[in-house]
């Protein structure tokens, strides 16, 4: 996983442990992976981990490639790593958009790009890329998150075919609505979603939306 943030990324590795997968993390800041590693060693989780900044490809390419070769081999890549910061459209900065563009949507062509010569003939072979909904992140306030997150959504798009010509599946989770314990999505649900998103025999995009504000989710049918 790149990028497991403080929302559900222990949830989210916890319940690929729960299959069996051997696990991996890469995060910008260590303290981060002390956390995850720390919060599943009682469970007898193990995490690899590297730290590495999503904007600096050489350096993310390199920490995916060491934490693979730690696990045994890459079969799900999981890109959650995100950069939001406040702004409205006619106010935020450029500088402001480039940097939110960097982490949202470059950084992830650059993981994509080293993990398609990873899970090359790999069975199952899957990337999963994590995009919001409006109720997530209203565009009024989160303008350039928004347009990041519209970006990353059209770069699946884009790298679909090609990558579905070598074996490997591209897949986009839909988080529609913020994640946190009291709801309305739970960070426990999410990363049963996530799972679902990649056991799924088929489709492309996996949403995630509240039912209500005050009660449970609801995964919407498959947009195939």
């Amino acid at each position: 996983m790149i990028g497991p943030g403080t929302s559900f990324g222990v949830e989210l590795v916890r319940r690929y442990g729960r299959e069996g997968f051997a696990l991996g993390v890469v995060s910008r800041s260590a303290d981060t992976l002390t956390r995850v590693r720390d919060a599943l060693a009682a469970e007898g989780l193990t995490v690899a981990g590297a730290v590495a900044d999503v904007t600096d490809s050489a350096a993310l390419a390199g920490a995916v490639e060491r934490v693979s070769a730690e696990i045994g081999g890459l079969t799900v890549l999981v890109y959650n790593a995100k950069l939001s910061i406040r702004g409205a459209a006619l106010t935020v900065a450029a500088e402001t958009m480039n940097q939110t563009l960097a982490v949202n949507v470059t950084g992830a062509l650059a993981a994509v790009q080293v993990a398609a010569g990873l899970l090359d003939d790999r069975a199952a072979a899957t990337i999963l890329l994590t995009t919001a909904g409006p109720r997530t992140e209203p565009v009024a306030g989160r303008f350039a998150l928004a347009v990041g997150k519209a970006g990353l959504a059209a770069l699946a798009e884009a790298l679909r075919p090609t990558l579905a010509a070598r074996g490997i599946r591209l897949r986009t989770v839909v988080l529609d609505g913020r994640v946190g314990p009291a709801g309305p999505l739970r960070p426990a649900q999410v990363a049963d979603h996530f799972w679902q998103a990649f056991a799924a025999p088929r489709g492309d995009v996996f949403r995630l939306a509240p039912v209500r504000r005050d009660t449970a989710v609801a995964q919407l049918p498959l947009e195939v």
